[in-house]
């Protein structure tokens, strides 16, 4: 068997971004041992705290919880390839407002400074849907003269565009994990995941990274800038495949979880395998 690779796995997602469906749909994939990778029973955590509630939630149909605010807690999984490599994944479970301040604050606390600094990947979730449009003269035309007169009466509070808090938030980690941007980084690793692709509505084989362009273009020009080619990948998530609510989904329950769930790739292939998505998260092709 080859050397363990340490990968040190570090989800950044913001609120309702999906992170906590997708852990849970993973883990269940590499200990079912019916897909790419896989988690050797001598291996299984002891401890899947983490992922009980949820789990018994997508169980009966219904959406996992939100994560409790002052949640800090992770999971270390060893699974293997259908090579036998051995791959160490390290993932942690929070509230995602603790994402929103470390941008509101520009500063982070001790335990997500040690995040950051042990990481050896970021996995960025950005959900698309839940994003403010951008107002301009083509998709919203000019405004009225009253219009005008009552935006100017009643000036809205001062709040960064979606583009620019995900700049700001990538910047304020590169920070402190000691980053250069002189020259595009090669480490850690970074993956975009466009999170509930489900619920995008697009036609199929869209590329991930055209359509992150085409909302986030800032963004995108940002990411391109600032990242090698090789250490930097685009995919489209949809952990459930539907969305979930509080009332039990017969069909999800009937099927049973782990049939339920895709990834797009880079190239806007669609695959049911989600555990392919760790070639990404740890950049091998």
């Amino acid at each position: 068997m080859n050397d363990m690779e340490k990968h040190n796995i570090l989800i950044i997602g913001g609120p309702n971004t999906g992170k906590t469906h997708f852990g849970i749909q993973l883990y269940e994939r590499i200990n079912s041992r019916q897909f790419e990778f896989k988690i050797d029973p001598k291996n299984r955590p002891s401890d899947l705290s983490i992922f009980e509630d949820g789990l018994k939630n997508i169980y009966n149909g219904q959406r996992a919880a939100h994560t409790e605010a002052g949640a800090n807690r992770s999971i270390e999984l060893i699974i293997t390839d259908e090579k036998n490599s051995e791959v160490k994944l390290a993932f942690p479970d929070y509230a995602g407002e603790q994402i929103t301040s470390i941008v509101d604050n520009r500063k982070v606390n001790d335990l997500w400074k040690d995040y950051i600094e042990n990481s050896t990947s970021w996995v960025l979730f950005i959900r698309l849907n839940e994003l403010t449009p951008l107002e301009d003269i083509v998709n919203k035309g000019i405004p009225s003269a009253e219009e005008i007169q009552k935006r100017n009466s009643q000036p809205p509070p001062v709040k960064v565009s979606e583009a620019a808090f995900y700049v700001e938030l990538l910047q304020t980690l590169a920070y402190i994990k000691g980053l250069s941007t002189f020259s595009p980084i090669s480490q850690p690793n970074l993956t975009v995941v466009l999170s509930c692709w489900d619920e995008l509505e697009i036609p199929e084989g869209q590329v991930p990274s055209t359509l992150l362009q085409e909302r986030l273009p800032m963004l995108f020009d940002f990411l391109n800038n600032n990242w090698q080619n090789e250490s930097l990948a685009v995919i489209g998530l949809s952990s459930t495949e539907k969305s979930l609510t509080d009332e039990p989904d017969d069909e999800f329950i009937d099927k049973e979880p782990i049939n339920f769930g895709y990834y797009i790739n880079k190239k806007g292939d669609s695959q049911r395998d989600l555990t392919l998505s760790i070639k990404d998260f740890i950049g091998h092709e």
